[in-house]
């Protein structure tokens, strides 16, 4: 499941993921730093290198972690 899905009137709308939350975007594990518009979310991850940067992606592009990180 990507995140949660709130179910109001007849139709389902995604729900944002907690700021602050560990999440999988594809290989890459990430954080979720802000809301933006139109369903996406600002994330924070490492590269290889340890240099830290910030995207923007849609919500539906996230996975919840499990039971483990790695």
């Amino acid at each position: 499941m990507t995140s949660k899905i709130r179910q109001g009137r007849g139709r389902k709308t995604q729900v944002c993921p907690p700021i602050g939350s560990l999440m999988r975007y594809g290989e890459r594990i990430v954080r979720v730093i802000a809301e933006a518009s139109g369903q996406r979310v600002i994330i924070e991850s490492a590269k290889e290198e340890g240099r830290t940067f910030r995207s923007t992606v849609k919500w539906s592009s996230l996975t919840a972690l499990h039971d483990q990180l790695f």
